[in-house]
């Protein structure tokens, strides 16, 4: 179990890093463009989210956001499923039975 969580924490934290980086940049541009005054109309699905805006830097700062979460989510779920020993599930994939004794 500790082996799986070494092995594999240097690629959740490349990704925990790239995600707040890029997520920032984004929602930081986002908000100067919302500043500034930048507008445009915008309509688009992100992971299963409908957005739509008139202004190009909310649009963009809700991209950030959406980014950050939903990749610091699944790098936590991996942790989680490591940790218990279960691997690299996700929530919804269906639990694998040990074979026992027959009954």
């Amino acid at each position: 179990m500790a082996q799986n969580i070494e092995a594999a924490a240097p690629v959740w934290k490349t990704s925990i890093i790239a995600a707040t980086i890029l997520g920032g940049i984004l929602f930081i541009g986002g908000i100067i463009l919302a500043i500034l005054g930048s507008s445009a109309e915008s309509t688009f699905t992100l992971f299963g989210t409908e957005f739509s805006s008139t202004s190009v830097g909310v649009a963009l700062a809700f991209i950030g956001a959406v980014l950050d979460i939903i990749i610091i989510q699944r790098v936590l779920t991996s942790v989680d499923a490591a940790s218990k020993g279960k691997g690299m599930s996700r929530p919804g994939d269906p639990e694998t039975k040990k074979p026992g004794p027959a009954r």
